[in-house]
């Protein structure tokens, strides 16, 4: 069997350890320090080392994962991909090297990456990261274009300095320093996180998570602090969901760890449920002009 070759993305990652660059290596990637890790049959490659090698508690789940598929397959979050493409094609920005470098941080198993090269008018070179091994391994068989890798979030990222020229973060860990650290002059930052209103019907009868009332002028905050003054946009859908479909809304995300299995066995909708999210982007310094944005429309309501 011959052995398994690195993706394109692979090539903005370093090693975790020393931070030299990775390359191919007879099926892994290697530094010149030997510092080696295996790539996996489905094409990622885990750069969690040692006693770190497991995923913490902040890794989704298999049954989240699925639950997540589900919930994307059904369009509710397709416009998260139309704004940022709105965003980055309305400023007329072109990426130097032909294509752009995207890095999806907390990729999940890479349906927004996937969503985004689809819309995109030029060649997409990915890198999704995500702590779970199995959000990589899911999103590498589905994704055979991109690359993905097992890392760490909340720690230093395994990615070359200015290698990106898009950083996506969507219902994941916030890295604002690491972030700004691998996003290249020019370079864009998305990051999406949910409003005061989403599941708001599904609230008080689960006991969501709420969101704190602080987060979002925090975020704001360190967006202009890290990258550069973000454009803010707010995409709100109504959906009418039952069944399988709240089941998915409910525990794909954080919310799985608190509910209790039995309050989904009854029989639950039809419901109309709200989606609020938020849409920060921001452009890091060093393009020549004023750097504005296009600023995307704000999201529809459907009936």
């Amino acid at each position: 069997m011959a052995p398994l070759s690195p993706r394109p993305g692979h090539g903005v990652l370093r090693c975790p350890i020393c931070r030299l660059d990775l390359t191919a290596a007879a099926g892994a990637l290697a530094c010149a320090n030997r510092h080696s890790f295996d790539l996996a049959r489905e094409g990622y490659v885990n750069l969690i080392r040692g006693a770190r090698r497991r995923p913490s508690a902040g890794g989704d789940s298999s049954q989240q994962l699925r639950h997540r598929e589900s919930f994307l397959r059904d369009g509710h979050f397709d416009a998260i991909a139309a704004t940022i493409v709105t965003c980055v094609h309305g400023s007329g920005v072109k990426p130097t090297t032909g294509c752009w470098r995207v890095v999806d941080a907390g990729s999940g198993t890479g349906y927004h990456l996937g969503a985004i090269t689809a819309m995109v008018r030029a060649p997409v070179l990915g890198l999704g990261l995500d702590i779970a091994r199995e959000a990589a391994r899911r999103g590498a068989r589905r994704w055979p274009e991109h690359a993905f890798a097992v890392a760490d979030l909340w720690k230093e990222w395994p990615v070359k300095d200015a290698a990106a020229d898009l950083v996506i973060s969507i219902f994941a860990p916030k890295n604002f320093p690491e972030t700004a650290r691998v996003l290249g002059s020019r370079g864009w930052f998305v990051l999406v996180y949910p409003g005061p209103n989403h599941l708001v019907e599904l609230q008080d009868r689960f006991a969501l998570m709420r969101q704190h009332e602080g987060k979002h002028r925090h975020y704001v905050d360190a967006v202009r602090r890290y990258i550069g003054a973000p454009t803010i946009s707010r995409l709100t859908r109504h959906a009418v969901l039952e069944g399988e479909g709240i089941r998915n809304a409910l525990l794909m995300g954080p919310n799985a760890r608190h509910i209790s299995p039995s309050a989904l066995d009854t029989a639950i909708g039809p419901l109309t449920v709200t989606f609020d999210l938020f849409v920060l982007v921001a452009r890091k310094p060093g393009a020549k002009g004023s750097g504005r944005l296009a600023r995307p429309a704000h999201g529809r309501r459907d009936r």
